[in-house]
């Protein structure tokens, strides 16, 4: 099989940066200023606006979706958050519309709309595809509902392709949690299942009597349904107070339609493996 490397671009936007003034009262006479104060209490720092990762590093995965075939390839990193409101984590960009506290500090119902640039799959990817043609790029437009509380979070995303690519609907249940081993060095863990549409899975899994004929697989139609489980472990490491690196274990089980498919049960595996290294600068 023919191994290519594939460099995923991230676009950076231009985000405007708003620097508060600090109001200053002139102090009534006789009145101590806080540093005669006792005790001195410290003062917390400023929560920032602005919180910003950009980094970059190597992912190792299979060529394509269902893909026995493995490449390795630029992982760039960006990631923004503006005082928990709006959002942009590589290719998707999101708003956290509602959100209502729980219980506990840090207990929190977050839901909003979600945007995705969604990959494509070239058929020069592997010889496997030969003769399927290409599925553009494309948009999703979607929403998601989290709850997280202490180390555990769950929830689920929706996401529709708006840009004519492969006009399905998509679903992803997960759970995680998180566990700090040292202040420097914390593990992130979710499960995931995620739901297709029939659209979806014959655009990215079935093979039409003319793809047949040009490819030499056996012609299928797939249809929607419950499409993989998977898991995923990420370890983060703080160099410094900015730098910190990242390593990536991920696995995923196709199942149903997907699986069945001629490019996973005859030309791939429905065992899918990944993982990476990211090296990322904190703002």
């Amino acid at each position: 099989m023919k191994h290519t490397t594939r460099l995923a671009v991230a676009a950076v936007f231009a985000l405007p940066l708003a620097l508060p003034l600090a109001a200053v009262a002139q102090q009534p006479p006789g009145q101590q200023s806080p540093a005669q104060q006792s005790p001195a209490q410290p003062e917390k720092p400023a929560k920032k606006d602005w919180d910003i990762r950009l980094g970059a590093g190597a992912l190792y995965q299979p060529d394509y979706e269902g893909s026995d075939d493995y490449e390795v390839g630029a992982l760039p990193l960006l990631m923004v958050n503006y005082r928990d409101l709006v959002f942009l984590r590589g290719p998707m960009l999101g708003a956290n519309a509602f959100t209502l506290q729980g219980p506990r500090p840090g207990d929190k119902l977050q839901i909003g709309p979600l945007l995705r640039y969604q990959m494509g799959r070239d058929e020069g990817d592997n010889d496997a595809l030969r003769g399927l043609g290409d599925i553009d790029a494309g948009a999703e437009l979607g929403a998601f509902i989290t709850y997280r509380t202490g180390p555990w979070s769950t929830g689920l995303t929706v996401f529709r392709d708006i840009s004519d690519a492969h006009d399905g609907l998509t679903a992803k249940a997960s759970g995680g949690y998180m566990h700090s081993f040292t202040p420097k060095l914390r593990l992130r863990s979710e499960v995931y299942a995620t739901w297709a549409d029939d659209n979806y899975t014959e655009t990215f899994f079935g093979i039409t009597a003319a793809q047949s004929q040009r490819s030499g697989l056996r012609r299928y139609t797939a249809e929607g349904g419950l499409k993989d489980v998977g898991l995923s472990l990420d370890l983060d490491y703080s160099l410094t107070e900015h730098w910190g690196i990242t390593g990536r274990l991920g696995y995923k089980r196709l199942l149903g339609d997907a699986a069945d498919s001629p490019l996973v049960e005859d030309k791939g595996s429905a065992d899918q493996f990944s993982t990476g290294l990211i090296l990322s600068y904190r703002f």
